[in-house]
């Protein structure tokens, strides 16, 4: 077959194209990515997508300019994984194809795709006609001990059995990792007052360029470049801001903190109109925490999507004026309870489910009647 995926920001990208995109190379059909406007974007999407060796690559550029483009493409079956619905719903129109869907929440024209995937069983309620196949982002973390040595550094930490070792994840979106760079520092600072034997690292993506790290090796966090599955896996506790990180936490049994300090309100990007309307002088900060405001509302107040999708608080987590002081405090008391942490990890992993979605999603494509692929399927 000839598959369409269309994808918008860095945690669909990296979390779920990329072993949808793995698994449908491996059964040997032609992979075409679209890269879609993204508000939460990286800068790197286009650079990380290349490295997964699709056979053709489009975006990000202007919305205008994609879906004028969407009219020519040719295909058998559309997938949106992440964005804008009515961009796969207008390639779905366009080539005559069926359009799976595969979200983590409810969307406006799902009941115009032909099926609607999700990750668990609690999600699958809250959407209508879904069906939960496993989390994508679990089959990534599988991916990144597999990745080559030369996209990604070596991760090892320093050999001190009973030195905790604390993972910073700073965000994927520079505008925030510049802001987060000094609130950070002074966290890490405050760690090592409260507890000098710890030891504290921060994670970024293989993709990000040197250049950019060098601040970050200044500033004592040690930076290093290489898959969270690798890295999770051998540290005792995160720190990390809402997004796929929480969910790769989960699924790496990592007891963490998850945080959004009041002062990075202003960097947060807003969807849509409200986003339009947030860049305005004078009442766009009011527009902007009134957006923040609906969508906690809408969660009961939770940041970190497992908590988000359980509905419960399962990743401890702190929203408003949380400081780098009182953010380690949080750390340290977490570390000086190890029992705490090992149910924390148990209550984890019990919570992550099988891998294989990917599997399950390629399987679905494959099951669509013949009369929705033009020309029948090739044998």
């Amino acid at each position: 077959m000839r598959v369409t995926i269309l994808t918008n920001g860095p945690g669909e990208l990296w979390g779920w194209v990329r072993p949808v995109v793995m698994e449908l190379r491996r059964r040997g059909h032609s992979v075409s990515l679209w890269l879609l406007p993204c508000q939460f974007a990286s800068g790197h999407e286009r650079e990380a997508a290349s490295l997964l060796g699709v056979d053709k690559l489009e975006g990000p550029s202007s919305a205008a300019r994609l879906w004028r483009a969407l009219k020519d493409e040719r295909t058998d079956c559309a997938v949106q994984l992440g964005g804008d619905l009515n961009f796969g719903l207008h390639l779905s129109r366009a080539a005559d194809v069926p359009l799976t869907c595969y979200t983590y929440g409810p969307k406006h024209g799902l009941n115009k795709s032909v099926q609607v995937l999700t990750a668990f069983p609690a999600q699958a309620l809250q959407i209508p006609g879904a069906r939960p196949i496993g989390d994508l982002v679990r089959d990534s973390l599988l991916l990144d001990a597999q990745m080559p040595q030369s996209s990604q550094e070596a991760w090892n930490w320093p050999a001190d059995p009973g030195s905790p070792r604390v993972l910073f994840l700073p965000g994927s979106r520079p505008a925030i990792r510049r802001a987060a760079l000094p609130w950070l520092a002074l966290a890490e600072e405050s760690l090592r007052n409260l507890l000098p034997s710890v030891r504290v690292r921060t994670l970024f993506p293989p993709f990000v360029q040197e250049t950019e790290l060098k601040p970050w090796r200044d500033a004592g966090l040690n930076p290093v470049r290489t898959g969270a599955g690798v890295a999770m896996k051998e540290s005792d506790f995160a720190l990390t801001q809402p997004g796929t990180n929480t969910l790769e936490l989960m699924h790496c049994g990592l007891p963490s903190l998850v945080i959004a300090p009041a002062s990075f309100l202003d960097l947060v990007p807003v969807p849509g109109l409200r986003g339009m309307l947030a860049s305005l002088p004078l009442i766009g900060r009011g527009i902007r925490r009134a957006a923040v405001q609906h969508t906690l509302n809408r969660w009961n107040g939770f940041i970190s999507l497992p908590n988000r999708i359980f509905g419960r608080r399962i990743q401890d987590e702190a929203y408003g004026n949380i400081s780098p002081q009182q953010t380690a405090e949080r750390i340290v008391s977490a570390l000086r309870s190890p029992e705490a942490l090992t149910r924390m990890r148990s209550e984890l992993l019990a919570l992550s489910g099988q891998s294989g979605a990917a599997d399950h999603l390629c399987d679905a494509l494959s099951a669509l009647p013949d009369e929705n692929v033009p020309g029948g399927r090739p044998e």
